[in-house]
């Protein structure tokens, strides 16, 4: 399959710039960040702007022919079996710290007295990342 799999179907003269993924993960970042504009969050607009922006330009440019493997793994737009694998291998470490950081976080609510939506957001987020965790390693153990 080419980096550009979800528009193989399309002329060249029509591609979109990035992958599906890509326009939906910029799309959520920049709607984001306008709510968040909108409610007075300005450090979490500011946050999600600049995600919407490094994201896109990162998936832009990736797609360009000198791009290297990095360019492309960090952005989301494969352009073959071995960039697949780099980047399934480190989502698995990206994983790895995040039940860490997910555990410490349930920590910090347990020994601060927080407040109970902070609470209960942490407890939902470690179970979402332990159930998860567990599920993943459930299909792919079983799919060998």
């Amino acid at each position: 399959m080419s980096m550009h799999d979800d528009a193989a179907a399309e002329p060249t003269s029509r591609r979109w710039p990035m992958s599906r993924t890509n326009t939906v993960l910029v799309g959520v970042c920049a709607a984001g960040a306008l709510v968040c504009f909108v409610l007075g969050q300005t450090v979490a607009a500011v946050a999600l702007l600049v995600g919407a922006i490094g994201g896109g330009l990162g998936a832009v440019f990736a797609r360009r022919g000198s791009s290297g493997d990095l360019e492309r793994v960090n952005a989301l737009e494969y352009a073959d079996e071995r960039d697949r694998v780099a980047a399934t291998k480190g989502l698995a470490a990206v994983g790895v710290v995040a039940l860490v950081l997910g555990t410490v976080q349930l920590v910090v609510h347990a020994v601060v007295d927080t407040d109970p939506v902070s609470r209960w957001t942490a407890i939902a987020f470690y179970f979402a990342l332990v159930i998860s965790w567990l599920v993943a390693n459930w299909y792919f153990v079983r799919r060998g």
